[in-house]
């Protein structure tokens, strides 16, 4: 049963397993990756102190990271023990704005209380997604966002999800943005959003440029040269035809991750100022 054995991972992952959990994103070999997904989010919520739900928030380590932002935040997590840990990480940093509930989250029973709801790398291992996005569509104001960083396709047959699913038993599927803005309209959202993966961004952008060269535009001037005689740069200027101008400095790298953004990326989703439906 899926349910279960996500209730059960912390005790089951072995020793070791909380400390690192609790100490995240700092206990992580990819704390920089974590860092600017976390990031990406605070700069896409509505502003402090709106009220965040934060839904599979494991040990609240995302929870806390709202919470020391100014915002008023509810961590859920299917599990007891998960939350255990975060109660006590919050108590640790005296942070009264952030409190945590053990709830499944296709089980909430909030309605029209909160500005901003999160799924932060958990609605991939629900047992019904649709189901999800109706309670957290419930729990959210007229008006409120949605905002959903998860794995997008492969994730699932990847070696480190086949892994999990094996020793585990936990749930994991691929989200793509693609998928979840079909969702999200059953379930009521009006407005969306979809955004390159933070990460992918960051690999690109950053580490994947992290050596210094004699000339640092090398990489560069060349790449923007190649797009602009091809028929990419049509398309590309298509899709970038309602974002900022584009630098001339753009990677052909960037200009993908914004032409598949329907298989990886972030998705934003807007509830209507003058809706109120309940979850079914």
């Amino acid at each position: 049963m899926a349910k279960e054995d996500e209730i059960a991972y912390l005790s089951r992952a072995g020793a070791g397993s909380a400390e690192h959990a609790a100490a995240k994103p700092f206990s992580d070999p990819q704390c920089g990756m974590y860092l600017v997904r976390i990031g990406t989010l605070m700069a896409l919520l509505p502003p402090p102190p709106a009220r965040v739900l934060d839904l599979g928030c494991g040990t609240g380590w995302t929870s806390l990271f709202f919470a020391r932002a100014g915002y008023e935040v509810v961590g859920a997590d299917i599990a007891p023990d998960m939350i255990r840990l975060a109660n006590e990480l919050r108590d640790r940093e005296g942070l009264a704005n952030a409190s945590f509930v053990v709830s499944d989250y296709e089980a909430l029973t909030f309605h029209n209380e909160f500005d901003a709801v999160v799924f932060f790398h958990s609605l991939h291992h629900a047992d019904d997604e649709g189901l999800a996005l109706r309670k957290a569509f419930a729990a959210l104001k007229p008006g409120g966002v949605l905002l959903a960083d998860e794995p997008g396709v492969g994730h699932a047959a990847s070696e480190n999800s086949l892994e999990a699913v094996a020793k585990f038993g936990v749930t994991e599927k691929d989200l793509p943005p693609a998928h979840l803005v079909e969702l999200g309209r059953a379930a009521g959202f009006e407005a969306f959003r979809v955004f390159p993966c933070a990460e992918s961004l960051a690999k690109v952008v950053y580490t994947g440029r992290a050596e210094p060269l004699p000339d640092p535009f090398a990489d560069t001037g060349p790449a923007a040269e190649r797009l602009h005689r091809t028929g990419l740069r049509r398309t590309c200027d298509r899709v970038l035809s309602r974002l900022r101008p584009t630098p001339a400095w753009r990677l052909t790298n960037v200009d993908h991750l914004l032409l598949h953004i329907h298989a990886d990326g972030l998705v934003l989703m807007r509830k209507g100022a003058h809706s109120a439906r309940a979850a079914a």
